[in-house]
C-alpha cells in the first residue's frame, strides 16, 4: 500500500506491516525517482518504477530486511553513507559487519543472505556524508548519518515537507539493535535523541506503526529504556556465574519458544555488548568461562 506523506513523498508500507523481513520504504516522486530502502513490497516497488520512474536507491543501512529486493534492481543506482557502503559492496564486508565471519554462524548466515536475500554486491554509485544536502528535482533532504544500529545509518530530513526518516531508529517495542560488530549502546543512545531533537512534524521509520506525529521524545525514551531493562534482567541472571551458552539459551531477549540460529546469534550479539560494559565499568567479572555480576 502506498500512503502519500506529502505531494512529492510517498510511504511505500513493507509486508505484514512492517515486521520483519519486511521494512517500509519512502519514494520520491522527484529526480526521475528515488526509493529509501528497498525491503517493502515488489509489486508496488515495480509499479512505481514502471510508472513514475526510478534513478536510485537509497540505502539507509546494510541490513538484509532493507536490501531484500534490490536485487531485482539491478539498473537503478545504489547510494549510501560513506561508512556503510563496504558493506554494500562485498559480502566478506558485510559477514564482517555481522559479527559471524569466523563463528559458528557464518554458514547458516551465509546461506540466509544469499539465498532467502539474494544478497548481490553492489557499486555504491554515491556516498553520503553526514549533513549533506541532498537534491531530488525539487525536493532537498538534508543526510543525517545516525551511527549505532550500523556505523552509517542514514536517515533523512526534508525540512520543506517536515519529514524525518529515521530508518531503523524504529520506536519499536522490542527495542533497539546494536548488536553489530560495530555496533555501540552509547552510540545508539546518543543517536536517538539526536534524531529526537530535530524536531521533525511528521517522522517515518522502517518498523510496524510507520508515521509517527508531533514530539517524539516520549517515545524515543521509551524505545531506550528497553536497553536498561535488559541490562538489568542479563544483571539478574548472573546473580551467579554464567557461561556463554548459559546466557543464550536463558533467552532474555525473545523468550521462551524461539529456537535455532538466529535467535541464538541475536541474544548473544546484543547481551555480549551489555556484558562488554558491565567488564570496562566493574560491574562483572569473569570467571574462566563464565560471567558474573558484582554485588
Amino acid at each position: 500500500m502506498i500512503q502519500r506523506l506529502a505531494d512529492r513523498i510517498w510511504l511505500v508500507e513493507g509486508g505484514k506491516g512492517g515486521r520483519y523481513p519486511y521494512a517500509h520504504s519512502l519514494y520520491v516522486k522527484d529526480g526521475g525517482g528515488v526509493l529509501i530502502d528497498c525491503g517493502s513490497d515488489l509489486q508496488d516497488i515495480l509499479r512505481l518504477k514502471k510508472e513514475e520512474g526510478l534513478a536510485a536507491v537509497v540505502m539507509t543501512h546494510y541490513h538484509e530486511d532493507h536490501f531484500l529486493f534490490l536485487h531485482m534492481l539491478p539498473d537503478v543506482d545504489v547510494w549510501s553513507s560513506e561508512a556503510d557502503a563496504s558493506a554494500l559492496e562485498s559480502f566478506e564486508t558485510l559477514l564482517d559487519r555481522y559479527g559471524v565471519a569466523g563463528s559458528e554462524w557464518e554458514y547458516f548466515f551465509r546461506t540466509l543472505l544469499a539465498e532467502k536475500f539474494s544478497f548481490a554486491a553492489r557499486r555504491v554509485a554515491r556516498r553520503i556524508a553526514d549533513g549533506e544536502r541532498l537534491h531530488f528535482g525539487r525536493t532537498e533532504a538534508v543526510a543525517v548519518v545516525a551511527p549505532g544500529h550500523t556505523p552509517g545509518h542514514l536517515c533523512l530530513h526534508f525540512p520543506s515537507e517536515g519529514i524525518l526518516f529515521l530508518g531503523d531508529y524504529d520506536l519499536t517495542a522490542f527495542g533497539p539493535w546494536y548488536g553489530d560488530k560495530p555496533g555501540s549502546i552509547e552510540t545508539f543512545r546518543r543517536s536517538a535523541r539526536l534524531l529526537a531533537e530535530i524536531g521533525a512534524p511528521v517522522n517515518v521509520v522502517s518498523h510496524e506503526e510507520a508515521v509517527h506525529r508531533g514530539d517524539i521524545g516520549p517515545k524515543i525514551a521509551a524505545y531506550l529504556s528497553c536497553i536498561d531493562r535488559r541490562e538489568d534482567a542479563l544483571r539478574d541472571f548472573l546473580r551467579r556465574p554464567r557461561s556463554r551458552q548459559e546466557i543464550i539459551a536463558r533467552r532474555i531477549l525473545y523468550g521462551e519458544g524461539h529456537a535455532g540460529p538466529w535467535f541464538d546469534y541475536g541474544e548473544w550479539a546484543l547481551l555480549s555488548k551489555h556484558l562488554e560494559g558491565m567488564l570496562a565499568r566493574g560491574d562483572a567479572a569473569r570467571q574462566g568461562d563464565r560471567y558474573a555480576a558484582r554485588a
